[in-house]
Formats: structure tokens, C-alpha cells, sequence
């Protein structure tokens, strides 16, 4: 993530294309090639939102794509606020207009091209951000929401709002500010379609699971505020859940163990303290963690955290253990 306020801009200097490209790849990893016309006065200024960088630029006749060097995967969105960008990826193509907004993920190859003046506003957010929500955090290609959409366009209005105090708000805001986005994004990413779906059954149970994944840390999560937040009954909410074969809060509390497993898998082992994972994750106690843990892992979560690299493996690799929040 950055921590301070970039600018880059290319200048008529006679290096300037070159400064360009070595802060795009420094900064950014990005690729830049450069096409025909005059991309000269092309800028970005970029500022951090917490776990999310914010960059607001111009471009003109060039093209930008993801270094391949096998680091953190990026997520982006990508909101044109005038003139047009071209976006590739695998097998599609897609031009985005004035007021569009595009997502894509950094780690299948993709090219950006600016063949005319264009402003941008873009995030950027490790996939991690959004996976230790217990939200989806990968794209098979990008995704075009439906800006007829109200939800969309007030997503695409957040972010212009954000985009206009360029970095000049406090740091504890901008945090908050980044911790908003990324609830939002969710909307965009994990299910684009259900932004115009209709409420049906399906549509309940998606309502559900992100309501219960943004409230995790919550100890107070229970089957009548998450149906309250979703506006059905109690007992409709129970019977969606019992036709996927499990209850409302064995999902709550499979999904905070996954979300406790996968904090302790990436944590610095001399640094982090039961307790801490423990009201991260919406348990009343470390006790009441505790047990729950063994019941599901077959170890103690000190017993993970000691554990080296090998046996680490072991009890995240078998026994049918699920990492990933079902």
C-alpha cells in the first residue's frame, strides 16, 4: 500500500516517458507503452484509504498492464469520468464510457488503453482485503456493472466524492473512508447481477451471507438481527438455510472459525495473542474460541500457532478442513 501522496506526470522533458514508465512500474507495477498521439500532461495523483490506494488520473495514447512478477494479486476499479477507456482480458474487449466502472483482477493479464484524453478514478486493494471479510475476492474476468442501476451509480458517486478531497482529509478518516469502499465493492464483485435481482430465495440467502460476513467481528450476530437486516422472518431465514443443509448460525460460527484459521495461518506467530483473534472473529471469549476451534480443527489455536511450517500444513491441508468460508 502507499504511504504517502505520489504524483506523476509526464513532461515534455526529454526523459520524460522514461520517468513516467519507472514510476508506473516502482509505484504501481504497471506496464506503460506509449501509442501515437501526444500523451504529454498525462498525470495521476494516488493517496492511501487504509487497506486501499486511491488514484485519480488523466491519460492520453497509451496503454497500461500488470507486471507479471508473481507478487500480491491487486484488485482494481476502474470508473472513467470522461473520454473512454479500452480494457482486454482473455477473450474480452470491452470499451468504458463516461460514468462506467470496470473490475478486474491483476493476476489474469489485462491491458488498459487511453486512446484519447480520458480521466480515471481508480482503487486499488489487495484480494486479501476482501478475503479476510469472508467475501469473494477473485474474478475469473472483469466485470462490467449495470450502471442503470441506482445502487451502482451511488457506488460510482462515493467514490467521485472521495476522489475530489485528493488525499487531503486525516489518515484515521481515510481509513474509515476505505473501510466503507470495500463493503461496497462486495456489491459489485460478488454477485453484479444481484444489484437488479428480484427477492426471491436466492436473492435472501446472498443478502444473508454478506450481511453475516461484514458483521463477523460481531459478537451480537443472531438469527433475528440477520433476518431483521434482510427483512424476513426469522423462520423463512431458517428454512433458506436448512435447504443448503445447515442452520443460520452453524454458518455464522463455520464462518468465523474460517476466518480465525486463516488470520492465524498468515499471522506473525510472535506477535498475536489468542484473545485478539479471538474478538476478531465475534467470540464472546477466548474459552469459548478455544473450544470451538479444537471441535473443528482438531488442534488448539495455540497449538496452531506454535506449530511449525510442516505441521501447519498438515492441519490446514486434510481432514476435509475448509478455509474458505462455505
Amino acid at each position: 500500500m502507499l504511504n504517502d501522496l505520489i504524483r506523476l506526470e509526464i513532461t515534455d522533458e526529454p526523459d520524460g516517458k522514461d520517468i513516467w514508465r519507472h514510476g508506473s512500474m516502482s509505484a504501481f507495477r504497471l506496464d506503460c507503452e506509449f501509442g501515437l498521439g501526444e500523451s504529454t500532461g498525462s498525470n495521476v495523483d494516488a493517496w492511501n484509504l487504509g487497506r486501499l490506494d486511491m488514484l485519480d488520473g488523466r491519460f492520453a495514447h497509451l496503454s497500461l498492464a500488470p507486471l507479471a512478477d508473481g507478487g500480491d494479486t491487486w484488485l482494481y476499479l476502474k470508473l472513467v469520468t470522461h473520454g473512454a477507456m479500452n480494457i482486454e482480458q482473455g477473450t474480452q474487449a470491452r470499451r468504458i464510457g463516461p460514468g462506467e466502472i470496470v473490475l478486474v483482477e491483476s493476476s489474469q493479464p489485462y491491458r488498459q488503453t487511453f486512446d484519447e484524453p480520458t480521466g480515471l478514478i481508480a482503487l486499488r486493494f489487495p484480494a486479501s482485503a476482501l478475503k479476510e471479510r469472508g467475501l469473494r475476492h477473485d474474478l475469473r474476468n472483469f466485470i462490467t456493472p449495470d450502471m442503470s442501476s441506482a445502487d451502482a451509480r451511488a457506488i460510482a458517486d462515493f467514490v467521485t466524492s472521495i476522489a475530489t478531497q485528493h488525499g487531503a482529509t486525516s489518515a484515521s478518516l481515510r481509513r474509515r473512508q476505505g473501510d466503507q469502499l470495500l463493503d461496497l465493492i462486495d456489491l459489485l464483485i460478488d454477485d453484479p447481477a444481484a444489484l437488479m435481482r428480484a427477492r426471491s430465495g436466492d436473492a435472501t440467502l446472498f443478502r444473508a451471507k454478506r450481511f453475516i460476513a461484514q458483521n463477523l467481528r460481531s459478537p451480537g450476530l443472531t438469527v433475528p438481527l440477520i433476518a431483521s437486516a434482510v427483512c424476513v422472518s426469522d423462520a423463512h431465514l431458517s428454512r433458506l438455510f436448512r435447504a443448503e443443509g445447515e442452520s443460520v448460525m452453524r454458518y455464522v460460527w463455520a464462518s468465523r472459525l474460517a476466518l480465525a484459521a486463516d488470520i492465524i495461518k498468515r499471522s506473525d506467530k510472535a506477535h498475536v495473542q489468542i484473545g485478539d483473534i479471538a474478538y476478531r472473529c465475534g467470540f464472546s471469549t477466548p474459552a469459548h474460541f478455544s473450544r470451538a476451534f479444537r471441535e473443528r480443527y482438531g488442534l488448539s489455536p495455540r497449538d496452531a500457532l506454535a506449530g511449525n511450517e510442516c505441521e501447519a500444513v498438515t492441519w490446514f491441508g486434510t481432514g476435509g478442513t475448509q478455509i474458505e468460508p462455505r
